[in-house]
Formats: C-alpha cells, sequence, structure tokens
C-alpha cells in the first residue's frame, strides 16, 4: 500500500512539473514571439540598388495580413500572406528605382479567383508602368499559379516538373445520408429558387437550379482567365482549353513545352545563375532579394492632409456578436467612429463576404445609410465574393466595383434548423415532456432540437423568411435605382459573377480597391487626402492573448469531454447562428 501511495505521488508529482515546465516553455515562446513581433513591426525596409522583389506564390491567402503568433509558437509551418501587403509591394517595386523586377517563384499559393485576377493585373499594369521583367520559376505549377504566373517575360520549368491546367470545377459535399443514420434532420425554411446554401442539408446531389448558376459562374470565371492567359502567352484561347482536357499535371515536360505553357526547363541552382546574370549580379555574389512583407514595409513619402479617405474592411462571415468575421456588434461602433469624424470625408467599403445573419446585415447597412445621410460617399470595393449578406451591405453604396471574378448577388434568405428528434427518441430513448402556460410557450427555447417544429410553428418561421425578403429586395431596389420587380428577376438567391453582376446592374465598374479610393476622392472632390484603414489590426499580444484564452477553454473542456468536444464545438455553433441567415453556398472553386 505504501509502495502504491509512492508511486503515486510521484506520478502526480511528475505531472504537476511537466505541466509547469511547458507553462515556463510557454511564456518564454510567448516572449519569443512578441518581441519578434514587435522588432519586426518596427522595421522599416530601405532597397539597395539591383534589388528583386521575390514573390512567393504560397501558403493561402487572406484579404489583410495579421500576424498568427500561435502559429509562430508551434511552429506548424503553415503560411498564411495578406492581398494587402502584395498590393504595396508590387506598387512600390512599380515606383522604387533600384528594384529592378519581380521574381516569382510559385509555389502553391491557395487563393479565390478574385484575388489571382487583382495579383495578375497589378503584374501587368507593373509591367506596363515601369518597363521592368518578371521572372517566372516552378518546380510544379499549379493552376493558380500558373494563371498568375503566365504574366511574367519567361515561364521556366524544371525539367521534369509539370504544369496542372485543368478548367474549373465546383465541389459539394451533401449530408442526408449521414444525417439519416445519426437520427437528425433539418427543417429548412428559405424563399429564392437558387438558394442552394441548404441543399447540403436536404439534398443528395445539386438541383438544376443550382447546377445551372454554378456552371454559369464558372464558365465566365474561367473564360476571363483563359482570355488573359492566351493574351500573355500569344495563343488562342481554344488551344488553352483544349490543353485543358489533356491532364497536364501528367504529361512530360517536353508536352509543357510544345503547348507553349512553358519556355524553357532548368534545374533551380542553374535557373539561380541565370537570374544572376539577368539582374547583372557577379557570380561570387548573391541577388539581392527582398520579400513581399520587406516593400510593404517601405515608407511612403508623409502626408500631412487632414482630409481622409476610410478603408473599412468587412471581411468573413456576418454575425451579431462574436467570432473572427464581421460582426455587427463591433463594426456598427466603428462605422459610427468614421461618421461623426470630420476628417473624414469619404468611406470605402472593402467586402469579402459570403453573408451570414440577416439581422446583423441590416445593422451594418442602416449605418452606412447613416453616414450617407452624414454627407459622405460611400464606395463599395468587392473582393473575392460580396454575396447575400455581403450584397446585403453593399448594395446601399453610390458606387460599386468588383473584380470581374468576384462572386456577388445571392439575394435571397434561409433558416436552417436540425432536429434530433429520432436520435433522441429512437436511438437513445429518451422521452421529453414540457409544461407550458401558452401553445409555444417552448416553441424558441430550443425545443426544436427535440422534436420537429409543429404546423404553426413553421408557418411563422417561414412567414419571417419572406417578409425578410421583401425587405432584402428592397434595399437592393432603392440602392441601385432598380424597381423591388426588376431586383426579383435577378435574384431568386442566384449568384452572380462580377462580370455579369456589372452587365445587370447589381454593380457599377469592373476595377480594383484602389479604382474604388480614387473614384471615392473624385466624387467627394478631394484633390489632397490620406487613406486610412479601419478596423486597427490587433496587435500581435492582443492576438496571442485572444488565441491562447481561447485554447485554454478548448484545452480544458478537452480533458473533461474528450472526443465529444467536437459536439461541444457544434453545439455552439448552433447556438449562436441567428436562425434567418442571408449566406451564400459553401462550395469548393478549383
Amino acid at each position: 500500500m505504501k509502495k502504491f501511495f509512492t508511486t503515486a505521488f510521484a506520478c502526480t508529482l511528475g505531472t504537476l512539473i511537466a505541466g509547469l515546465l511547458l507553462f515556463v516553455l510557454l511564456l518564454i515562446g510567448m516572449t519569443g514571439v512578441i518581441a519578434s513581433s514587435v522588432s519586426s513591426g518596427n522595421e522599416v525596409y530601405i532597397p539597395q540598388e539591383k534589388t528583386v522583389l521575390k514573390l512567393d506564390l504560397s501558403g493561402s491567402l487572406q484579404e489583410r495580413y495579421v500576424e498568427d503568433p500561435m502559429q509562430s509558437l508551434m511552429g506548424n509551418g503553415a503560411t498564411t500572406q495578406g492581398l494587402d501587403q502584395m498590393r504595396k509591394a508590387i506598387k512600390v517595386a512599380t515606383e522604387n528605382d533600384k528594384v529592378v523586377g519581380i521574381y516569382i517563384n510559385a509555389r502553391g499559393l491557395s487563393a479565390m479567383p478574385a484575388s489571382s485576377e487583382e495579383i495578375r493585373r497589378l503584374l501587368v499594369e507593373f509591367k506596363e508602368k515601369s518597363g521592368k521583367w518578371i521572372y517566372a520559376y516552378a518546380d510544379n505549377y499549379t493552376q493558380n499559379d500558373y494563371i498568375i504566373a503566365s504574366v511574367a517575360d519567361s515561364v521556366i520549368i524544371n525539367p521534369i516538373g509539370t504544369v496542372d491546367v485543368h478548367g474549373l470545377g465546383g465541389l459539394q459535399i451533401f449530408f442526408p445520408g449521414l444525417f439519416e443514420k445519426l437520427g437528425i434532420e433539418y427543417q429548412i425554411f428559405r424563399v429564392g429558387t437558387y438558394k442552394s446554401a441548404v441543399e447540403p442539408y436536404m439534398c443528395d446531389k445539386m438541383s438544376d437550379a443550382n447546377r445551372e448558376q454554378t456552371m454559369a459562374y464558372l464558365n465566365t470565371i474561367w473564360g476571363t482567365f483563359a482570355e488573359n492567359v492566351s493574351l500573355s502567352r500569344d495563343f488562342t484561347t481554344e488551344h488553352f482549353n483544349n490543353v485543358a482536357n489533356e491532364i497536364t499535371s501528367m504529361r512530360p515536360t517536353r508536352d509543357i513545352l510544345a503547348y507553349n505553357l512553358a519556355d524553357t526547363t532548368m534545374y533551380r541552382p542553374e535557373f539561380n545563375e541565370w537570374l544572376k546574370a539577368k539582374v547583372g549580379v557577379e557570380k561570387d555574389k548573391e541577388v539581392n532579394f527582398a520579400t513581399v512583407a520587406q516593400l510593404a514595409s517601405v515608407v511612403e513619402k508623409e502626408n500631412k492632409s487632414k482630409n481622409t479617405v476610410a478603408v473599412v474592411y468587412a471581411v468573413g462571415d456576418i454575425m451579431e456578436t462574436g467570432g473572427e468575421g464581421i460582426n455587427s456588434e463591433e463594426l456598427v461602433p466603428e462605422l459610427t467612429k468614421i461618421r461623426k469624424d470630420e476628417n473624414i470625408k469619404a468611406v470605402v467599403l472593402r467586402v469579402n463576404s459570403p453573408g451570414g445573419s440577416a439581422y446583423a446585415s441590416e445593422q451594418i447597412w442602416a449605418e452606412l445609410e447613416a453616414i450617407q445621410a452624414a454627407g459622405k460617399k460611400v464606395v463599395v470595393s468587392m473582393g473575392d465574393m460580396a454575396a447575400s449578406g455581403g450584397y446585403y451591405i453593399s448594395c446601399g453604396a453610390d458606387y460599386i466595383f468588383a473584380e470581374n471574378t468576384t462572386l456577388t448577388g445571392s439575394i435571397g434568405v434561409f433558416g436552417a434548423m436540425p432536429t434530433a428528434e429520432k436520435l433522441m427518441t429512437e436511438k437513445l430513448g429518451l422521452k421529453f415532456d414540457a409544461a407550458r402556460t401558452h401553445k409555444y410557450s417552448n416553441a424558441m427555447s430550443g425545443e426544436f432540437i427535440y422534436q420537429k417544429f409543429g404546423e404553426g410553428e413553421r408557418l411563422a418561421i417561414q412567414g419571417m423568411i419572406e417578409e425578410c425578403y421583401d425587405l432584402f429586395t428592397k434595399r437592393c431596389a432603392e440602392g441601385r435605382g432598380m424597381t423591388q420587380d426588376d431586383i426579383k428577376k435577378i435574384a431568386e438567391g442566384r449568384v452572380w459573377v462580377g462580370k455579369t453582376a456589372a452587365e445587370l446592374g447589381l454593380v457599377d465598374s469592373i476595377g480594383s480597391i484602389d479604382d474604388a479610393i480614387a473614384y471615392a476622392a473624385q466624387v467627394s472632390e478631394l484633390e489632397d487626402y490620406k487613406v486610412a484603414n479601419y478596423p486597427a489590426v490587433k496587435s500581435s499580444f492582443e492576438k496571442l492573448m485572444e488565441q491562447f484564452g481561447s485554447t485554454s477553454r478548448m484545452t480544458v473542456a478537452s480533458w473533461i469531454l474528450g472526443e465529444d468536444t467536437q459536439l461541444l464545438q457544434a453545439l455552439r455553433t448552433i447556438e449562436n447562428t441567428d436562425i434567418i441567415q442571408c449566406r451564400m453556398d459553401n462550395i469548393t472553386i478549383e
């Protein structure tokens, strides 16, 4: 017995010591990450003679670069890049005489079509405005990388490398078969024939309407890419489309050269020497490469103007509170401050969102209307998507810019609530009973999780959905100067690509965020102005504390619940999701 207690005490003590050591190591790591972040944040890069911007196409692309200290702490190797930093770096490379060219190092960038389109256009403008060169190299080009890299003066590939050109596909997962096995059923309410966000919960394949809209925007996006690549590579779009049917990722390099997808082959050391010669660097010296982050840190000439164009980033899912996306409880007060700031003369709303809460979308729309009522112009710049709720907050703007390949529209409303009645009663043998003073006393208190809605409840919810759709289309009609009937003809939840949306009147012009800023300044009659970004990016310390707190809570939960922690996360998601949603379907384009 004594030995048992000795062993138990030793194990407990060992666990405590290990935990303490882990905490100390985490603390040291956190201190290192914070110190590194602070020092790097204060660094200002000064280009030297014969600097080359090294544009790494790797990792995942996000709208704004936000350092992830937890990622640095854990060292998981994942990388994220900011489109805002790429935009700034290419601008500096264009204007700075010490930057002689751009080297595209293609390594597999994960990005939506509109972001790829913008990067490509920025590179085209770089060549046209500066007269400088762009060279691209890869061991293997992904399709997304190639669409961007094809703009280069020379596209070079490893002698045993490949170029993947396969066209576009949209993949969706359908859950009813799984739900049936689990005893879960979704109760669906919607308005809009094309409002396909709920289909994964009620169908086992795409509806005809969903397939129609998906094929329409995929073909338009691909048509834009095919036209751009063909222009750069000096072949016809017909040739490029034929190549897309050849499974190029499995073709030998000689076929890649025969298709004119690349100019020549080199092993990487050979390419490095070739690039040295092009830059004019001596053989015993190295090329002076600058990263995107370094060129983005170059200080521009100080602008002392009090006139400000506020660029407000609205990125992610729209929700009323919490989460990492567009939180109306935080964004609306930010917009109110902008409205009251006399130095801010115009607002550019940068939207990159599939939508979300109908209630939160209305709150943001209302404050944007108040900004306009205060005499300030509101111009929208659409990124990868500004769909459903993303379009809701955009529709009232004085002017709307989008990329050709932006996904927008999806003007429709739905509600989807799960019920686990069969799981609980038939599979688990649970019984439920309730006491209530009125017929629907427990209707929206979570009772729908245990049993399906009755007829009265279903009619009431469908009425709410239809009322919201009527309001949504009314907002769009007022904002776009169209009748509500005309809006409803192109609504029905249908997703449109930016190029088509411009033809339909949902968008005013095809253009970038820079075009939106210039337009906002022009219509506000600002000859001298500066640009300020909102909301402010959280500091590394704030981000780390936020992540550490969230991680700690989930760690404690996992200790208690084990594998059931995922159920807790799912329940929290359901709990925090508004009943009425203006959201585009989740589809993977690749």
